[in-house]
Protein backbone atom coordinates (compact mmCIF):
# COMPACT_ATOMS: atom_id res chain seq x y z
CA UNK A 1 0.00 0.00 0.00
CA UNK A 2 1.61 3.48 -0.52
CA UNK A 3 0.81 6.32 1.35
CA UNK A 4 -1.90 8.50 0.29
CA UNK A 5 -0.78 11.94 -0.52
CA UNK A 6 -3.16 14.24 2.01
CA UNK A 7 -2.09 11.62 4.81
CA UNK A 8 1.49 13.95 4.66
CA UNK A 9 -0.23 17.04 5.30
CA UNK A 10 0.62 18.95 8.45
CA UNK A 11 -2.82 18.25 10.05
CA UNK A 12 -1.89 14.47 10.24
CA UNK A 13 2.18 15.08 11.97
CA UNK A 14 0.96 14.52 15.33
CA UNK A 15 -0.48 11.02 14.27
CA UNK A 16 2.46 10.18 12.53
CA UNK A 17 4.67 11.27 15.67
CA UNK A 18 2.53 8.83 17.64
CA UNK A 19 2.71 6.11 15.24
CA UNK A 20 6.71 6.37 15.21
CA UNK A 21 6.74 6.61 18.68
CA UNK A 22 4.57 3.42 18.70
CA UNK A 23 7.05 1.90 15.95
CA UNK A 24 9.76 2.73 18.79
CA UNK A 25 8.22 0.56 21.39
CA UNK A 26 7.70 -2.25 18.89
CA UNK A 27 11.02 -2.43 17.86
CA UNK A 28 12.39 -3.36 21.72
CA UNK A 29 14.26 -6.29 22.47
CA UNK A 30 11.26 -8.98 23.10
CA UNK A 31 12.05 -9.18 26.88
CA UNK A 32 12.09 -5.73 27.67
CA UNK A 33 8.50 -5.12 25.91
CA UNK A 34 7.26 -8.12 27.84
CA UNK A 35 8.32 -6.37 30.61
CA UNK A 36 7.39 -2.93 29.81
CA UNK A 37 3.84 -4.66 29.13
CA UNK A 38 3.75 -6.18 32.64
CA UNK A 39 4.37 -2.56 34.17
CA UNK A 40 1.71 -0.98 31.97
CA UNK A 41 -0.99 -3.58 33.45
CA UNK A 42 -0.19 -2.69 36.60
CA UNK A 43 -0.90 0.52 35.64
CA UNK A 44 -4.22 -0.51 34.35
CA UNK A 45 -5.13 -2.08 37.51
CA UNK A 46 -4.25 0.86 39.50
CA UNK A 47 -6.11 3.33 37.77
CA UNK A 48 -8.46 1.69 35.11
CA UNK A 49 -11.36 1.59 37.87
CA UNK A 50 -14.01 0.70 35.22
CA UNK A 51 -12.56 -2.40 33.66
CA UNK A 52 -11.23 -3.54 36.71
CA UNK A 53 -14.78 -3.39 37.99
CA UNK A 54 -15.62 -5.17 34.95
CA UNK A 55 -13.29 -7.75 35.17
CA UNK A 56 -13.94 -8.92 38.93
CA UNK A 57 -17.70 -8.87 38.21
CA UNK A 58 -16.77 -11.52 35.50
CA UNK A 59 -15.09 -13.22 37.62
CA UNK A 60 -17.22 -13.27 40.34
CA UNK A 61 -20.31 -14.63 38.34
CA UNK A 62 -18.02 -17.63 36.37
CA UNK A 63 -15.60 -18.49 39.04
CA UNK A 64 -17.96 -18.92 42.35
CA UNK A 65 -16.20 -21.12 43.98
CA UNK A 66 -13.04 -18.71 44.18
CA UNK A 67 -12.47 -17.30 47.61
CA UNK A 68 -12.01 -13.28 47.42
CA UNK A 69 -8.22 -13.22 48.06
CA UNK A 70 -7.68 -15.66 45.05
CA UNK A 71 -10.03 -13.89 43.01
CA UNK A 72 -8.28 -10.71 43.72
CA UNK A 73 -4.89 -12.59 42.19
CA UNK A 74 -6.50 -13.48 38.79
CA UNK A 75 -7.69 -9.62 38.24
CA UNK A 76 -4.15 -8.53 38.92
CA UNK A 77 -2.78 -11.16 36.19
CA UNK A 78 -5.45 -10.40 34.27
CA UNK A 79 -4.85 -6.91 34.09
CA UNK A 80 -0.63 -7.74 33.45
CA UNK A 81 -1.94 -9.81 30.73
CA UNK A 82 -3.83 -6.80 29.19
CA UNK A 83 -0.54 -4.54 28.67
CA UNK A 84 1.63 -7.49 27.54
CA UNK A 85 -1.38 -8.33 24.75
CA UNK A 86 -0.90 -4.35 23.99
CA UNK A 87 2.74 -4.19 23.33
CA UNK A 88 2.27 -7.53 21.55
CA UNK A 89 -0.35 -5.71 19.48
CA UNK A 90 2.11 -3.13 18.51
CA UNK A 91 4.80 -5.70 17.96
CA UNK A 92 2.62 -7.46 15.44
CA UNK A 93 1.63 -4.57 13.78
CA UNK A 94 5.34 -3.40 12.80
CA UNK A 95 7.55 -6.20 12.83
CA UNK A 96 7.39 -9.78 10.41
CA UNK A 97 6.21 -12.67 12.22
CA UNK A 98 9.74 -13.82 11.61
CA UNK A 99 11.03 -11.09 13.51
CA UNK A 100 8.87 -11.50 16.72
CA UNK A 101 11.70 -13.85 18.57
CA UNK A 102 8.78 -16.23 19.62
CA UNK A 103 8.50 -19.94 19.47
CA UNK A 104 4.93 -21.01 17.52
CA UNK A 105 2.91 -24.26 17.73
CA UNK A 106 0.50 -25.10 15.82
CA UNK A 107 -1.85 -28.13 16.00
CA UNK A 108 -4.18 -28.95 13.61
CA UNK A 109 -3.01 -27.20 11.02
CA UNK A 110 -4.39 -29.64 8.53
CA UNK A 111 -7.55 -28.67 9.12
CA UNK A 112 -6.82 -25.07 7.73
CA UNK A 113 -6.11 -26.44 4.99
CA UNK A 114 -8.63 -26.08 1.67
CA UNK A 115 -10.38 -29.37 0.90
CA UNK A 116 -10.73 -31.02 -2.67
CA UNK A 117 -14.49 -29.50 -2.27
CA UNK A 118 -12.89 -25.83 -2.34
CA UNK A 119 -15.11 -25.03 1.12
CA UNK A 120 -14.20 -22.07 2.69
CA UNK A 121 -12.98 -22.31 6.37
CA UNK A 122 -14.30 -20.15 9.25
CA UNK A 123 -11.44 -19.68 12.32
CA UNK A 124 -13.56 -18.86 15.36
CA UNK A 125 -11.09 -16.89 17.09
CA UNK A 126 -11.82 -15.78 20.60
CA UNK A 127 -10.74 -12.26 22.76
CA UNK A 128 -7.57 -13.50 24.68
CA UNK A 129 -4.67 -10.92 25.01
CA UNK A 130 -2.57 -12.94 22.63
CA UNK A 131 -5.02 -12.46 19.92
CA UNK A 132 -3.44 -10.53 18.18
CA UNK A 133 0.21 -12.50 17.60
CA UNK A 134 -1.88 -16.11 17.60
CA UNK A 135 -4.05 -15.10 14.75
CA UNK A 136 -0.47 -13.61 12.49
CA UNK A 137 1.05 -16.27 13.18
CA UNK A 138 -1.77 -18.26 11.98
CA UNK A 139 -1.66 -15.64 9.20
CA UNK A 140 1.34 -16.03 7.82
CA UNK A 141 1.02 -19.24 6.89
CA UNK A 142 -2.68 -19.81 6.37
CA UNK A 143 -3.52 -16.51 4.80
CA UNK A 144 -6.78 -15.74 6.63
CA UNK A 145 -9.12 -12.57 5.51
CA UNK A 146 -10.52 -10.93 9.01
CA UNK A 147 -13.53 -8.44 9.88
CA UNK A 148 -12.34 -4.64 11.12
CA UNK A 149 -13.80 -1.58 12.23
CA UNK A 150 -12.42 1.25 10.47
CA UNK A 151 -10.32 3.72 12.44
CA UNK A 152 -11.22 7.23 12.96
CA UNK A 153 -8.13 8.55 12.15
CA UNK A 154 -7.03 8.26 8.50
CA UNK A 155 -3.08 7.68 9.41
CA UNK A 156 -4.24 5.10 11.82
CA UNK A 157 -6.68 3.27 9.37
CA UNK A 158 -3.77 3.14 7.36
CA UNK A 159 -1.47 1.68 9.27
CA UNK A 160 -3.76 -0.91 10.70
CA UNK A 161 -5.23 -1.90 7.05
CA UNK A 162 -1.09 -2.19 6.02
CA UNK A 163 -0.67 -4.60 9.15
CA UNK A 164 -3.71 -6.58 8.28
CA UNK A 165 -3.68 -6.80 5.12
CA UNK A 166 -0.07 -8.78 4.45
CA UNK A 167 -2.12 -12.14 6.14
CA UNK A 168 -5.85 -11.75 4.24
CA UNK A 169 -8.25 -9.18 3.08
CA UNK A 170 -9.25 -6.71 5.90
CA UNK A 171 -13.37 -7.14 5.43
CA UNK A 172 -15.75 -4.32 7.01
CA UNK A 173 -17.42 -5.58 9.42
CA UNK A 174 -20.43 -4.81 8.00
CA UNK A 175 -19.69 -6.19 4.48
CA UNK A 176 -21.14 -9.98 5.15
CA UNK A 177 -21.94 -10.28 1.42
CA UNK A 178 -18.16 -9.94 0.60
CA UNK A 179 -17.22 -12.37 3.65
CA UNK A 180 -19.43 -14.63 1.96
CA UNK A 181 -17.99 -14.39 -1.56
CA UNK A 182 -14.48 -14.98 0.15
CA UNK A 183 -15.82 -18.00 2.01
CA UNK A 184 -17.28 -19.23 -1.29
CA UNK A 185 -14.52 -18.84 -2.93
CA UNK A 186 -12.70 -20.94 -0.84
CA UNK A 187 -10.85 -18.64 1.51
CA UNK A 188 -10.70 -18.44 5.51
CA UNK A 189 -12.26 -16.17 7.67
CA UNK A 190 -11.10 -15.37 10.94
CA UNK A 191 -14.17 -14.67 13.33
CA UNK A 192 -14.23 -13.53 16.81
CA UNK A 193 -17.94 -14.64 18.23
CA UNK A 194 -17.22 -14.39 22.23
CA UNK A 195 -18.62 -10.97 22.85
CA UNK A 196 -22.13 -9.57 24.08
CA UNK A 197 -22.87 -7.97 20.52
CA UNK A 198 -26.85 -7.14 21.98
CA UNK A 199 -30.08 -9.21 21.11
CA UNK A 200 -30.11 -9.16 17.32
CA UNK A 201 -28.94 -12.21 16.02
CA UNK A 202 -28.55 -13.95 19.62
CA UNK A 203 -29.08 -16.53 21.29
CA UNK A 204 -29.26 -16.94 25.59
CA UNK A 205 -27.29 -19.64 26.44
CA UNK A 206 -24.86 -20.66 29.15
CA UNK A 207 -21.06 -19.38 29.57
CA UNK A 208 -19.52 -20.40 32.69
CA UNK A 209 -23.07 -21.48 33.91
CA UNK A 210 -24.52 -17.85 33.48
CA UNK A 211 -26.59 -17.30 30.92
CA UNK A 212 -24.99 -14.91 28.17
CA UNK A 213 -26.48 -12.95 24.30
CA UNK A 214 -24.00 -15.35 22.27
CA UNK A 215 -24.19 -14.30 18.33
CA UNK A 216 -25.31 -16.50 16.14
CA UNK A 217 -22.93 -15.27 13.76
CA UNK A 218 -20.72 -18.07 13.28
CA UNK A 219 -23.47 -20.31 12.20
CA UNK A 220 -24.90 -17.97 9.54
CA UNK A 221 -21.58 -17.27 8.04
CA UNK A 222 -21.11 -21.05 7.85
CA UNK A 223 -23.96 -22.02 6.60
CA UNK A 224 -24.44 -19.19 4.10
CA UNK A 225 -20.53 -19.25 2.91
CA UNK A 226 -21.27 -22.99 2.77
CA UNK A 227 -18.29 -23.38 5.42
CA UNK A 228 -16.45 -25.55 7.42
CA UNK A 229 -15.90 -24.17 11.12
CA UNK A 230 -12.65 -25.19 13.09
CA UNK A 231 -11.90 -23.00 16.64
CA UNK A 232 -8.21 -21.83 17.53
CA UNK A 233 -7.45 -22.89 21.10
CA UNK A 234 -4.88 -20.34 22.28
CA UNK A 235 -1.74 -19.91 24.94
CA UNK A 236 1.03 -17.77 25.76
CA UNK A 237 3.43 -20.00 27.41
CA UNK A 238 6.94 -19.55 29.05
CA UNK A 239 6.59 -16.10 29.50
CA UNK A 240 5.59 -15.22 25.81
CA UNK A 241 8.46 -16.84 24.32
CA UNK A 242 6.31 -19.92 23.12
CA UNK A 243 3.00 -19.54 21.90
CA UNK A 244 0.28 -22.70 21.19
CA UNK A 245 -2.80 -22.85 19.11
CA UNK A 246 -4.62 -25.89 18.43
CA UNK A 247 -7.12 -25.85 15.96
CA UNK A 248 -10.04 -28.20 16.59
CA UNK A 249 -12.66 -28.93 14.30
CA UNK A 250 -16.66 -28.61 14.86
CA UNK A 251 -18.35 -31.45 13.50
CA UNK A 252 -22.12 -30.80 12.64
CA UNK A 253 -21.75 -27.53 12.44
CA UNK A 254 -23.93 -25.37 11.72
CA UNK A 255 -26.26 -28.15 13.71
CA UNK A 256 -29.59 -26.38 12.21
CA UNK A 257 -29.85 -25.49 15.74
CA UNK A 258 -28.20 -21.95 15.87
CA UNK A 259 -28.35 -22.10 20.20
CA UNK A 260 -27.08 -25.90 20.04
CA UNK A 261 -24.23 -24.34 17.99
CA UNK A 262 -23.66 -20.96 20.76
CA UNK A 263 -23.57 -23.45 23.52
CA UNK A 264 -20.87 -25.81 21.47
CA UNK A 265 -18.77 -22.76 20.93
CA UNK A 266 -19.14 -21.51 24.49
CA UNK A 267 -18.19 -25.22 25.78
CA UNK A 268 -14.97 -24.74 23.82
CA UNK A 269 -13.89 -21.15 24.60
CA UNK A 270 -14.57 -22.42 28.84
CA UNK A 271 -12.01 -24.98 28.26
CA UNK A 272 -9.76 -22.71 26.43
CA UNK A 273 -10.19 -20.10 29.24
CA UNK A 274 -9.68 -22.80 32.23
CA UNK A 275 -6.06 -23.63 30.47
CA UNK A 276 -5.18 -19.93 30.91
CA UNK A 277 -7.57 -17.81 33.00
CA UNK A 278 -5.87 -14.89 33.55
CA UNK A 279 -5.00 -14.94 29.62
CA UNK A 280 -8.61 -13.56 28.86
CA UNK A 281 -10.20 -10.61 28.12
CA UNK A 282 -12.25 -9.98 31.33
CA UNK A 283 -12.19 -6.74 30.87
CA UNK A 284 -14.86 -6.67 28.60
CA UNK A 285 -19.09 -6.99 29.53
CA UNK A 286 -19.78 -10.09 28.71
CA UNK A 287 -23.17 -10.38 30.62
CA UNK A 288 -23.82 -6.69 29.43
CA UNK A 289 -27.72 -8.13 27.98
CA UNK A 290 -29.79 -9.78 30.25
CA UNK A 291 -32.77 -11.99 29.96
CA UNK A 292 -36.05 -10.37 29.83
CA UNK A 293 -36.30 -9.36 33.75
CA UNK A 294 -32.90 -9.87 34.83
CA UNK A 295 -31.13 -6.78 36.79
CA UNK A 296 -28.04 -5.06 34.78
CA UNK A 297 -24.85 -6.64 36.95
CA UNK A 298 -22.44 -4.10 35.83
Amino acid sequence: MTIERQLIYPRHWPAWLVIGLLWLLAHLPRPISYALGAGVGNVFYRFAKDRRHICEVNLRLCFPELSDADREVLIRKTMRNQGIGLMETLRVWFLAPDKLGVEFELVGGEHLEIGEDGAGVIVLGTHFTSLDVSGTLIGYKYPTDSFYRKHKNPVFEYILSRSRGRYGEPIHRRDIKRALRRLREGRRLYYLPDQDYGRKSAEFVPFFGVMAATTIGASTLARSGRARVVFAQQQRLDGGRRYRVEIIPLDNFPSGDPAADARAINALLEDNIRLVPDQYMWVHRRFKTRPDGEARVY
